[in-house]
């Protein structure tokens, strides 16, 4: 199945790990140039170096969480290829437990996690809407709809980021730009990975042993945690044309862990 998007371009951020790094390679290998923003310029350019030489990529170190950083990634993708065609709305991150409560952390996560994906999503709206065409897409999490006290901020950001994404595909799908979100479940990514160390250290126990405890607090039907790339290719392919009547609609890649209907 040929995806069509050769010839766009994208925005994309949390671009230089996980997830985001795996949708920079699959938009590149479609012919898409793409904008790879993130917080590190040593992880950024790692991702350049992995990739083949002639790649079509720009990379940009911004803080999503900084205001000013919407404008400034817009503006570099019309400087650079002249259109915004995809923005993916990658980057984010969580916090405490809900019984470790601290304001500023409740801001902070929301800020980064819902804030941003607007602010870079209304910025791109008016180039996407002169050309009646334009995919944006939001990744969130299962912990948007499956509620664990241990990710009490986390979760509550992400259910905010899918009823944001929602409410942008009412706004905007009759100007051709298309919003969904993608509900990733655990997926092995650096920060999760990281995250297994961390709880084995102070557990005293092994890493693997912190994820199958996690798998037998939350289930997953397939009986594996899931891949970046397992998540960026449902990302990828809402970014195509073959999407062309999917709008407002919430993915979970997630092995089978949410079971509600």
């Amino acid at each position: 199945m040929e995806l069509d998007i050769a010839g766009r371009s994208a925005i994309v951020t949390g671009a230089s790990k996980g997830i985001g790094r795996a949708v920079v390679r699959f938009l590149l290998a479609e012919g898409v140039s793409v904008i790879a923003a993130a917080r590190q310029r040593e992880a950024l350019d790692q991702l350049v170096a992995a990739l083949p030489e002639r790649a079509s990529v720009h990379t940009v170190q911004a803080d999503v969480a900084d205001r000013g950083s919407s404008a400034r990634l817009r503006d570099q993708a019309l400087e650079r290829f002249g259109r915004i065609d995809i923005v993916v709305n990658n980057a984010g991150g969580g916090g405490s437990a809900l019984g470790e409560f601290d304001e500023d952390e409740w801001h902070r996560l929301y800020t980064l996690n819902v804030t941003s994906a607007v602010r870079l999503t209304m910025a791109c709206v008016p180039s996407m809407r002169a050309q009646q065409w334009g995919r944006v897409v939001n990744v969130a999490s299962t912990m948007a709809r499956h509620c664990d006290p241990r990710f009490g901020p986390y979760g509550a950001a992400k259910a905010a980021l899918l009823h944001v994404s929602r409410n942008l595909a009412q706004a905007y799908s009759r100007d051709g730009i298309l919003v969904n979100c993608v509900l990733p479940g655990l997926t092995r990514t650096g920060g999760v990975l990281d995250g297994y160390a961390s709880a084995a250290v102070a557990m005293g126990s092994s890493e693997d042993e912190v994820e199958r405890r996690m798998m037998a607090r939350q289930p997953i039907a397939i009986g594996r945690t899931g891949e970046p790339e397992e998540v960026a290719a449902a990302v990828v392919f809402l970014c195509s044309e073959r999407t062309s009547w999917v709008t407002g609609a919430e993915v979970a890649v997630d092995g089978g862990t949410l079971t509600d209907i």
